[in-house]
């Protein structure tokens, strides 16, 4: 009878440890990161503002934003979706996104984490023909399509 009890708590722990082996790390799509139910689920709530997204909407440069998040991390869980909307709402294909996901707390891929100067998740980098014109890091200022757009029309 006490043996039942040890297996259920090596079953739990097995699969707390086994869990966190799960996160995604490295470069992944948008739809491996949706698979993660609240970052499909925020998206869907989140609410840009129009006006900007018709902005965003508008703009003829060639614009690369770069995302470093964290499966793990709460603010990757807020802004990230947030971000799948702005670019679902803007729908532009001047626009695009690449995706890496970061090991917890940023213990890897280090070569990446370096490469890319990365202290904090999330972090949008974005690149307007090829150079980089600005960063958001952590956390927006004011929304996620009111600070892409300052970043991409200064």
């Amino acid at each position: 009878m006490k043996i039942y009890p040890l297996l259920l708590l090596f079953t739990f722990f097995g699969f707390t440890v086994n869990a966190q082996d799960e996160y995604l790390s490295g470069p992944v799509t948008e739809a491996q990161i949706r698979e993660v139910k609240i970052f499909d689920l925020y998206a869907e709530r989140y609410e840009p503002d129009k006006e900007i997204i018709s902005k965003l909407a508008q703009v003829k440069d060639s614009i690369l934003i770069d995302v470093f998040m964290g499966m793990w991390c709460h603010d990757s869980k807020r802004e990230i979706p947030a971000f799948f909307k702005v670019m679902d709402s803007a729908n532009n294909p001047f626009f695009t996104a690449k995706y890496t996901a970061l090991e917890y707390r940023r213990r890897g891929p280090k070569d990446i984490i370096e490469a890319n100067n990365i202290k904090r998740t999330p972090t949008f980098i974005v690149y307007r023909n090829g150079k980089e014109i600005g960063r958001i890091i952590e956390e927006v200022n004011v929304s996620v399509e009111s600070d892409l757009f300052e970043i991409i029309n200064n």
